[in-house]
């Protein structure tokens, strides 16, 4: 067993868990870190607990935050001490006065306990406490502690037992939100184990809160216009619903998951009296906070647990409109091209899937539409006669995919009719019932009868309007064929 040495402020070690066993001599320590502070619960450990949310992958792994030894002189970097510069763990490292639950604890003597997963042959443990003046809006760097350590206990380069408990003497001149970065230095690797340990600082005995935590409201989803939260009240009888607290989110604002919360505890406490929800500051009054909030109920009030729920407002339907599909479309010098517009109301990726009569893919394309109309040009892959099935799917950021399904035919190409012209050959002896050939689209077109034939003959190539086919109005002199 390591002995145990004592450090100005006095510190000792005792041990709350009966020696390793013969048995378990021979047992590898895997190189992936094995111990965390389980009190006071440290920020990671309060992870896999639930009382810290939105934590990422520390919930599973509170044991393993792991990093370069040599604090402070070397060690994580700062603003990734809490993670021990562990990228998995990044979370860790963000920091605001509300972020983490804290436990309550005083100046003086203290117990801090460690679970160790893998019992590393051990150097030392050291604990440091921020600077009464650190800044709880930054994240935790050297400046924000005190880097003399306020407790040293040596770990004789022996493996402690799975439970260890140091008794430390935490100094007076702190109060409030502080932070103790634990760090446990292993001497079979370069490595050491960092727990930062959120607690409300004060000084005299501890005094009993009247109030009792029994819920959460975790900031764990974004909320719309229309969504409600509520609250679910349990005793030993089941659920008390003249107990319950709804809000109603009026805007993306309200409903950004670090504000809802606040605004639930905050009408909790303006409606109920047995309850009450926040967390609690270093003089032990509870208030609302952005981010998670704890749920409280006065000790006598047969109050078991809270819950929250949701009732979320259905998503504002997303709508495809498919306008300008043709029922055919002709095959010209072997290809074809199948043209539409799609219209949409919100944010979607619009794709369209072409297949022959017997399913053989036949044609694709895509495009991102974003509440707007676009024009689709899909080509045909070896274009035959005959029937084809086109499918529009229609993906939106939120909500269902959309999918339309039509039906088209592909046409050969008819040979044009005999033209009596080649337009605009002989424009100026255009009469009533002569057919020209349109080079510009291959159609044929025959001069209407008077009183319109008049128009066939007005063209040049500065004025355009009765060009067969193409002019702005060409319909009043002519007729396609």
């Amino acid at each position: 067993m390591a002995n145990s040495t004592v450090f100005s402020p006095i510190s000792k070690l005792s041990l709350l868990a009966a020696a390793v066993m013969a048995t378990n001599a021979f047992v590898s320590i895997s190189a992936q870190a094995h111990g965390y502070v389980v009190a006071p619960e440290s920020r990671s450990y309060a992870c896999k607990t639930g009382k810290n949310a939105n934590c990422g992958a520390v919930q599973w792994e509170p044991q393993s935050v792991e990093g370069p030894s040599g604090f402070p002189e070397s060690g994580p970097a700062d603003g990734k001490l809490a993670s021990a510069g562990n990228g998995a763990f990044s979370p860790l490292d963000e920091q605001s006065p509300s972020r983490w639950a804290k436990t309550d604890i005083k100046s003086g003597w203290n117990k801090f306990s460690w679970q160790f997963t893998a019992n590393h042959v051990t150097r030392n443990w050291r604990y440091y406490l921020t600077r009464q003046d650190w800044n709880p809006n930054q994240a935790l760097s050297r400046a924000s502690f005190d880097l003399a350590p306020f407790c040293v206990v040596d770990g004789g380069m022996e493996q402690p037992p799975k439970l260890v408990t140091h008794d430390c003497y935490v100094p007076e001149g702190r109060s409030g939100y502080q932070v103790i970065l634990a760090v446990w230095e292993v001497g079979d690797t370069t490595n050491s184990f960092y727990n930062a340990i959120d607690v409300n600082l004060g000084s005299g005995p501890i005094v009993p809160s009247e109030w009792q935590d029994v819920g959460d409201i975790n900031p764990s989803l974004d909320l719309k216009a229309g969504d409600k939260v509520m609250t679910r009240v349990f005793d030993a009888n089941g659920e008390q619903a003249a107990k319950q607290t709804v809000i109603t989110i009026s805007d993306a604002t309200q409903g950004d998951k670090q504000n809802w919360p606040f605004l639930l505890a905050s009408a909790i406490n303006a409606q109920q009296s047995q309850l009450k929800a926040g967390q609690k500051n270093a003089s032990g009054v509870i208030e609302p906070v952005y981010g998670k909030n704890d749920i409280f109920t006065a000790k006598n009030s047969g109050i078991e647990r809270v819950e929250v729920g949701f009732d979320l407002a259905p998503a504002p339907g997303n709508s495809l409109e498919v306008t300008s599909l043709a029922d055919d479309y002709q095959i010209i010098d072997g290809a074809a091209k199948v043209s539409f517009d799609v219209t949409s109301n919100a944010e979607m990726l619009v794709s369209a899937y072409l297949f022959s009569h017997d399913g053989t893919a036949a044609g694709f394309v895509s495009q991102t539409v974003n509440n707007t109309s676009a024009s689709l040009v899909l080509d045909v892959v070896e274009p035959k006669a005959g029937h084809y099935h086109l499918q529009v799917k229609a993906e939106p950021k939120q909500g269902d995919v959309i999918q339309q399904n039509f039906d088209l035919f592909l046409k050969d190409q008819a040979p044009a009719p005999e033209a009596d012209f080649v337009f605009p050959a002989g424009v100026k002896g255009y009469v009533a019932g002569t057919t020209v050939l349109q080079p510009k689209n291959g159609k044929v077109y025959q001069c209407k009868p008077f009183p319109y034939s008049g128009y066939c003959v007005q063209w040049s190539a500065s004025a355009t309007g009765f060009e067969p086919g193409v002019g702005a109005s060409w319909a009043m002199a002519w007729t396609e064929l």
